[in-house]
């Protein structure tokens, strides 16, 4: 049986595509759904003015994600986190922080599933992440994670002993 998709289908096709499916396929999901229509010569039509409005969409959706992977190629991210003395984090700096991070502090809100990365950030150093924005649009983010500074030994001491003084300056 012959359907014109009304959506774009990644398996299939895009809006205003004649596309040949099973009988069963097309009347228990597709057409349930509103993802395609019956193929014929009034639906052609009327599918034509879809199509340009997809058109449209889709060009105007390259265009912001062009812009969007310049402005992300010219960020870099820096993360502070806890290390060991080999330079391993007490934990990683996943997706998700990268994404917030982006959202809280440039405005720029990705969904956490665009960004890839083949190792995991679970050390200190400089990394480049990849995040796909679109078909054939992504950009390289730049990550740097640093080692949080931690209070010197004798700062730390000179606290406790502060502290211990301000108890006994309350008895």
């Amino acid at each position: 049986m012959k359907v014109i998709l009304k959506e774009n289908i990644e398996s299939m096709g895009y809006v205003g595509d004649v596309v040949e499916v099973s009988r069963g396929y097309a009347r228990n999901y597709l057409f349930p759904r509103e993802l395609a229509i019956e193929n014929t010569r009034g639906n052609l039509k009327a599918i034509e003015h879809l199509k340009k409005k997809a058109l449209e969409k889709r060009n105007r959706e390259f265009v912001e994600a062009k812009e969007l992977a310049e402005k992300l190629s010219a960020i870099h991210l820096t993360f502070k986190a806890k290390a060991g003395k080999d330079g391993k984090l007490f934990g990683s700096i996943t997706h998700k922080d990268i994404a917030e991070f982006l959202k809280e502090n440039h405005q720029i809100e990705i969904d956490r599933k665009k960004i890839e990365y083949h190792d995991a950030l679970k050390k200190i150093g400089a990394y480049q992440v990849n995040v796909h924005l679109y078909k054939e649009v992504s950009a390289t983010l730049n990550v740097s994670i640093i080692p949080e500074e931690e209070k010197k030994e004798n700062q730390s001491e000179a606290d406790q002993t502060s502290g211990d003084e301000e108890v006994q300056e309350k008895k």
